[in-house]
């Protein structure tokens, strides 16, 4: 994790990391795994987000001062961006985190008719998910919503539509950008 209050020249300089955790490889966690990794990392920002973390005194605050932190956004490649935010794989049926096009809709280019995907159903159907009493359940909601439950939603600001993004690194320099447009789109 970086801190973007960091002015650029020191922002990625190795102090100012947080590792937040590796995950052994040599594949891919499951679905439900990646939620074991990010809940220790939630629990921290919970409590930096509310009441908050006091330090004592810091350089420029002698008397102390009271810190919140937020994680916005999420940048990561297209699969770990739909494994870690509860969206279906980009195979899926659900191929959209942006709205709710389906795989047999997918030559519609239509912009008016995709019907957008909300941050309050999201969460509807990840918490149906998540407390769900069997997996042919879970499945049954994963199928038909294309969502799961991610430890993330834990946030009370998290938006998973609107947080999620995937790096540029992925989008531009290793060529999906430019595989969507000509494969994908014609």
């Amino acid at each position: 994790m970086v801190c973007l209050n960091l002015p650029p020249e020191i922002r990625y300089d190795f102090e100012n990391l947080f590792l937040v955790g590796i995950i052994p490889g040599p594949g891919a966690p499951l679905l439900e795994q990646i939620n074991h990794v990010l809940q220790p990392l939630i629990d921290d920002l919970l409590v930096f987000w509310n009441p908050g973390v006091y330090y004592a005194s810091t350089p420029k605050y002698r008397n102390g001062r009271c810190v919140l932190c937020a994680v916005i956004p999420l940048i990561c490649d297209l699969p770990a961006a739909r494994q870690m935010s509860g969206h279906a794989h980009f195979s899926s049926h659900h191929f959209c985190s942006m709205c709710l096009q389906r795989l047999e809709d997918i030559n519609n280019l239509d912009r008016s008719h995709w019907p957008r995907r909300t941050c309050q159903e999201h969460r509807h159907w990840a918490e149906q998910w998540l407390h769900a009493t069997s997996d042919k359940e879970r499945k049954k909601i994963y199928d038909t919503y294309g969502l799961r439950w991610s430890e993330l939603l834990r946030l009370p600001y998290w938006d998973p539509i609107l947080f999620t993004l995937i790096d540029s690194m992925h989008a531009m320099f290793l060529g999906d950008f430019k595989c969507h447009c000509r494969d994908i789109w014609g």
